[in-house]
């Protein structure tokens, strides 16, 4: 964090605790922690705000992007009067090592010994002086496990608590929203705090190619590689942004052997598979591909009510069971969808004024009336329906349209159907003709008879499909349509 100098006439270290805290709030942790860490000092004396910034790239990158920002929060802070000064002072970094730096980062994080020092990781609390601003990490205690994360989980939980029995590198992939970074934030966190003596940090994909880019420019490489090369536990989330980066790539490989070359750990996430990162060098790819390699699946709806009843429990929302099913029930998708719907109702419950009964299914119903069911916002084509189901049952499209009767064919072939009738405004006859089928009357009795398994939720009970209900499935169908049709 940026460091702010005792000074005979300067404001209450409240102030300058507010003015830290007020930047990083207004311009983002993130860009924070790149542009005011280890970059720059700060100097508040009567109601003006000085920065001394290490370089002349850094005070014009931070006089062209964040003066306003300054100029704003020095006023909220000191007043009207306050003004911010911009200066160049290479001087005042020439003392600072790369191992001064690792232990200065805003989400780097080497405690002391002592309940005092692990109870500041925990709460975030600043380290050092009253400038500091420490990253608020996630807790692994806090992570909803169930079926379609129990191993990522279990991993990420031997990463963090016995690193040598954990696989040096651990790759974690899945869609957007299903807790990603929750787990690598968690594992950081509870490093960090069983074990005090070591240096662990979470940075994201981009943080990483920034501060390289930003270290090669002001020729602070050797610190950077410093930094990076001396911890033992690096957490990079979205490691895909370094996707077509050619030299931040080569960087990363060199730190990544290096660190795996000390017996240290690493752990990245990224929304694709490895292999399917386009323009990743082929020896990263090796690299990933030889540690573990774990997808985190959509949650199940068993996992969605469990996370529903956390979060309605974190902002003090009491839920009927039917209320609590019901809200699983309609947020099929991402984990951030679900805490929105939580958010709002909790809205609505303050406006209700009923704050004492618990929230029930009305009241959900409520707050879904007037929004569209989850839909496509581009039309959706049946062959993304023929290929999503495909995929999930486990057939191949050439079966589905042959003339097989596998059970599993004809299960494939009566979703298709029935997400056709659902999802598109295709006849039955032009499902039928899209289907290979001259007749459509066969097309219209495979809708009945996914309608009524529909009406009476029997449970889906096709082997390597998944576990719960038929409308469950269904439901993943349809956002899975809706994704691949979304990005086209």
């Amino acid at each position: 964090m940026a460091r702010m100098t005792e000074t005979l006439n300067r404001p209450s270290a409240a102030q300058d605790h507010s003015i830290s805290n007020r930047l990083a709030d207004r311009i983002g942790q993130h860009r924070y922690g790149m542009w005011f860490d280890h970059t720059t000092h700060m100097t508040v004396e009567g109601a003006r705000v000085d920065v001394a910034a290490e370089s002349q790239f850094v005070a014009d990158w931070i006089g062209r992007h964040f003066r306003r920002d300054l100029e704003e929060v020095a006023r909220q802070a000191l007043g009207e009067e306050a003004s911010v000064g911009l200066r160049v002072a290479p001087e005042m970094f020439t003392k600072t090592t790369g191992q001064e730096a690792e232990q200065q980062g805003s989400t780097t994080t080497r405690q002391k010994h002592g309940p005092a020092a692990r109870q500041g990781a925990r709460d975030g609390a600043p380290k050092g002086g009253v400038g500091s601003r420490r990253q608020q990490l996630r807790r692994l205690e806090e992570f909803v496990v169930g079926t379609s994360n129990r191993l990522a989980y279990q991993t990420s939980l031997a990463l963090a608590e016995d690193p040598e029995t954990a696989p040096p590198i651990l790759f974690v992939h899945g869609e957007c929203g299903v807790g990603k970074t929750h787990l690598l934030q968690g594992v950081v966190e509870h490093r960090a705090k069983s074990t005090p003596g070591q240096s662990v940090r979470y940075v994201t994909g981009e943080e990483f190619t920034n501060e390289y880019i930003a270290a090669v420019r002001s020729g602070k490489i050797d610190g950077f590689r410093a930094k990076m090369r001396r911890l033992d536990l690096l957490a990079i989330d979205d490691i895909h942004f370094l996707s077509n980066k050619n030299a931040t790539q080569n960087e990363f490989l060199h730190t990544l052997d290096a660190i795996g070359l000390g017996g240290s750990s690493i752990l990245l996430a990224s929304d694709e598979h490895p292999r399917q990162i386009s323009r990743f060098s082929t020896a990263l790819t090796s690299r990933f591909l030889a540690g573990m390699v774990v997808r985190i699946e959509r949650p199940e709806l068993a996992m969605r009510e469990q996370l529903v009843r956390q979060m309605a429990g974190d902002r003090s929302l009491d839920l009927t069971d039917a209320a609590a099913s019901l809200l699983a029930s309609r947020f099929t998708g991402s984990i951030r969808e679900l805490r929105g719907g939580i958010t709002k109702l909790a809205a609505l419950r303050r406006l209700d004024g009923t704050r004492r009964d618990a929230v029930g299914a009305i009241m959900v119903e409520q707050m879904l009336e007037g929004e569209s069911a989850p839909g496509p916002r581009t039309p959706v084509r049946l062959a993304e329906i023929i290929e999503a189901v495909c995929t999930r049952i486990g057939v191949e499209s050439d079966e589905l349209l042959g003339r097989g009767r596998h059970r599993r064919v004809v299960l494939a072939r009566g979703l298709v159907v029935h997400l056709a009738r659902e999802l598109t405004t295709l006849s039955f006859p032009e499902i039928a003709r899209g289907l290979g089928r001259e007749n459509h009357s066969t097309v219209h009795t495979a809708a009945r008879r996914i309608l009524r398994n529909l009406q009476a939720n029997t449970p889906l009970a096709l082997p390597g499909v998944g576990e719960g209900s038929l409308r469950e499935f269904v439901e993943q169908l349809k956002y899975d349509v809706v994704r691949r049709s979304s990005s086209r």
